[in-house]
């Protein structure tokens, strides 16, 4: 940066880019010579930090805009949108803030990681969004738009404010579980639709469940989980040809024995762990390895929630094991079963009444004593643009529009909040599975490897039958 105008990067970057008219320059040069902002200013003392700061107070620019054109980047748009500001970082790239500038609709762009550009990959990606482009339900993060401008791909969907589950747990620890039950049954029901319509998310779980500031749950990343998987050896089990796919903490068993086998129900489980999580603050296997954790879904209980959260109704426990049932064929059968099995607890109006009192970054509302997360000042560091294939700092605008992202199976997982604990002592007992009285479904037989594995999981299955209610 130099302190002369004349040799300004922001001026030329900004007149270069069309995000402002030389009137609008002029206008804020004025201001600083005449010390509308302070004192008077000579030509020579107005630096690029000074003149951004001005064209931010006056709305001209935004603050991420400013950023930018400092580095002296001119290019803001990506097909027929204009780049406002970036949101982040997330499993599916850069995401950024956009408008449409025909239109002036305010949507998310996700940016592609070039790594994920290859022939294959985009293929595959086009056919999933077309699939993704059909759905058009409350509960789904709608997509609008997907194109490629050189070798950068993306895709637009809505805008969402708010937060996701995961960061709303960790803002205010467990959550109360009428609003965990109205959340997960509004997920739920996103993907009931889109089974009904032959797409499988594979990796459901809180960094995927968008909360709106009025309580409504939007699910992201729908069927992408395979595109943002790398194929990792070390996660294809013994004599299988196919990796899995999803996160460690939310895998169902079926996924794991027979990760080439799409089913439905493995979302159900998924969301089951997902509920677990909201009102326990916990991760149904904390702890231990990757590895770790895919043994302990195939062969053991979680703990009964009502260790960590001695309020919860025991019928809301059992609910939360009818849905995380390892067999499939006694799982909770379909995602609008789970909305059906939690309707006794749904509270919307809580929840919207706790939205409206408590309007907050967090999202649904802000629990007093809970520690929050520090969100990274969008002051503090810029951006990388579109273009670049760089890492991204964190957040600088809808915390709720960046999906987490699958977690590589390599990585560990570990999404307990820490210090999360009963607040009296209440003996460790398996998490409950009632009698199934849901009709069995018809299912392909295991293959003759996976068998041992089941009877494995049979004997961990009747351990936590006589412990259970």
């Amino acid at each position: 940066m130099t302190s002369s105008t004349s040799h300004s990067v922001l001026r030329g970057a900004a007149l270069a880019s069309g995000l402002l008219s030389q009137q609008q320059l002029d206008d804020a040069l004025a201001g600083l010579a005449s010390g509308q902002s302070g004192a008077p200013l000579t030509a020579e003392q107005i630096t690029d930090e000074l003149l951004g700061q001005r064209l931010a107070d006056l709305g001209y620019l935004n603050r991420w805009q400013v950023e930018q054109l400092k580095e002296g980047r001119t290019k803001f748009t990506l097909g027929p949108y204009r780049i406002v500001n970036a949101i982040g970082q997330g499993g599916m790239g850069h995401v950024f803030k956009a408008e449409h500038k025909l239109l002036g609709r305010i949507e998310a762009i996700k940016v592609l990681p070039k790594s994920k550009s290859t022939p294959e990959a985009v293929a595959a990606f086009q056919r999933e969004i077309r699939a993704q482009a059909q759905l058009d339900h409350p509960n789904l993060v709608r997509v609008s738009y997907a194109d490629y401008e050189g070798d950068t791909y993306f895709f637009v969907t809505e805008y969402v404010p708010g937060t996701d589950l995961r960061k709303l747990v960790r803002r205010n620890g467990p959550l109360p579980y009428p609003i965990a039950a109205t959340i997960v049954s509004q997920a739920a029901d996103g993907l009931h639709y889109a089974h009904r319509r032959g797409l499988v998310h594979r990796d459901v779980k809180p960094g995927n469940l968008l909360v709106t500031p009025d309580g409504r749950t939007k699910i992201t990343d729908l069927g992408l989980a395979w595109f943002l998987m790398e194929e990792l050896e070390s996660t294809k089990p013994a004599g299988k040809g196919s990796s899995l796919v999803g996160t460690a903490d939310y895998l169902a068993p079926e996924t794991i024995r027979q990760p080439d086998q799409i089913l439905p129900v493995s979302d159900v489980y998924s969301l089951g762990c997902t509920l677990y999580y909201a009102v326990t603050g916990k991760v149904p296997f904390p702890g231990g390895s990757t590895a770790d954790k895919i043994r302990r879904h195939v062969e053991e209980t979680p703990l009964n929630p009502l260790h960590f959260n001695p309020d919860l109704p025991t019928g809301f426990c059992n609910a939360i094991a009818s849905m995380m049932n390892k067999d499939p064929d006694k799982r909770t059968p379909t995602a609008g079963a789970v909305v059906e099995l939690l309707r006794p607890w749904r509270d919307e109006n809580a929840t919207r009444h706790i939205a409206e009192e408590n309007p907050t970054a967090s999202g649904i509302y802000y629990r007093g004593g809970a520690p929050a997360e520090q969100v990274p000042a969008a002051l503090d560091e810029t951006a990388s643009f579109v273009l670049d294939d760089e890492p991204m700092p964190g957040q600088l605008d809808s915390p709720s529009q960046i999906s987490q992202g699958t977690v590589s199976m390599a990585g560990e997982t570990q999404e307990t909040l820490a210090g999360v604990h009963s607040p009296r002592r209440v003996a460790p007992r398996p998490l409950p599975h009632p009698p199934s009285t849901t009709p069995t479904r018809s299912g392909g037989k295991l293959a003759l490897a996976a068998v041992l594995v089941f009877f494995a999981a049979a004997a961990a299955f009747v351990a936590w039958m006589a412990g259970a209610f």
